[in-house]
């Protein structure tokens, strides 16, 4: 039986889920330990397989990173650990230690790039693309969550193209909800890419729809934020949603906006099917692959508004019935496409290891 270590340091629901769901999926067939930061706030099992460590929220260069005393402990961790091969679900400088010590020892390493090409605009997205490229570089297998990051990848990495496996994102899924919702989430990190600038001429188009705002803002887009609290048909709850509140937003909701400028595969699109919503998004990046236009929800054209708000009008004045098939629609696309069971073959393909083995 292989062994399988997974591991995440990020403490963001996405990848918390992602690592769980699949090890819940796995567990009772192979033998697989999880690797992850103390005190997120996504219910993760407590069993003996179940390693956390306190480690750095941020996945960059912090006064944390060189807490000496917690390295040495995660390595004894590792150490003390029987794997045959280590999958990370995301970056963070604590994951070299540890690709490190699988080089020397002769173990696998395979490692998921979520945003092949950075954001435009993410002031980070320098620092992010030397990041991807040392990444590529060290892991046996390089894991891209869509079609669209694939492609990308194979331009990026011409020289790594033997290493490249697609595993579309996959999240835990609940029993269907009935939808009872009527306002419009925005829902997730709100920056420029994000189209938050979108998001505030449609509501301004829109006074008649009600919409909920929630998650955390960039500085970079105080002066849009600002003005969308000013708007009589906005709920704004800004800051970090904690996972157990998160369900509320989509189950409380007619269905989820995504006017992006720019995107790979978007997790909250999963969120929204997980909970029986449909999404409405410009078709940018991945996310023309995630959401079927006119089944799971509709799709405009890139950064027009307009376009957009007749697409959204649909959802918002469609019959009950109708409405209904949709979110069953979009709940069922989920878990058929997006669930950690669905995903199990192509994971274990991707990581090198064979079904059953």
């Amino acid at each position: 039986m292989k062994k399988i270590l997974m591991v995440t340091m990020s403490d963001h629901t996405s990848f918390q889920d992602g690592v769980f769901s699949m090890y819940e999926n796995l567990k009772d067939r192979y033998k697989v330990t999880t690797l992850t930061i103390k005190n997120s706030d996504y219910p993760a099992p407590r069993n003996s397989d179940n390693l956390f460590i306190d480690a750095p929220k941020r996945p960059g260069i912090t006064k944390d990173t060189f807490n000496v005393a917690r390295i040495h402990q995660m390595m004894k961790m590792i150490r003390n650990t029987d794997f045959d091969v280590v999958y990370f679900e995301s970056f963070h400088v604590w994951n070299y230690p540890i690709i490190l010590y699988c080089k020397n020892k002769h173990i696998p390493v395979a490692h998921a790039i979520n945003d092949v090409i950075p954001h435009a605009g993410d002031e980070h997205a320098r620092i992010n693309k030397t990041i991807n490229n040392l990444t590529a570089r060290l892991a046996n297998r390089i894991i891209l969550r869509s079609a669209d990051g694939y492609n990308n990848a194979l331009k990026q990495y011409p020289q790594y193209k033997d290493k490249l496996h697609k595993v579309d994102l996959w999240y835990s899924f609940p029993k269907y909800s009935k939808p009872k919702g009527k306002n419009v989430l925005f829902f997730g990190r709100m920056n420029r890419y994000k189209g938050i600038e979108y998001l505030l001429e449609l509501v301004k188009r829109t006074p008649d729809i009600q919409y909920v705002v929630a998650g955390k803002a960039d500085d970079s887009v105080k002066e849009t934020i600002d003005a969308l609290k000013k708007l009589p048909n906005v709920k704004l709850d800004e800051g970090v949603i904690p996972y157990d509140k998160m369900h509320d937003y989509f189950y409380n909701a007619r269905c989820t906006i995504l006017p992006y400028e720019t995107a790979t595969q978007s997790g909250v699109v999963l969120d929204a099917y997980k909970h029986s919503r449909p999404a409405v998004a410009f078709d940018v990046g991945a996310l023309g692959e995630q959401i079927d236009d006119g089944v799971t929800g509709y799709l405009a054209k890139p950064g027009d508004v307009g376009q957009l708000e007749t697409q959204l009008r649909k959802i918002i004045d469609m019959p009950n019935e109708q409405y209904e098939q949709m979110c069953m629609k979009s709940y069922q696309k989920g878990l058929d496409a997006y669930s950690a069971k669905s995903r199990e073959r192509e994971f274990l393909s991707a990581i090198g290891v064979e079904q059953g083995v």
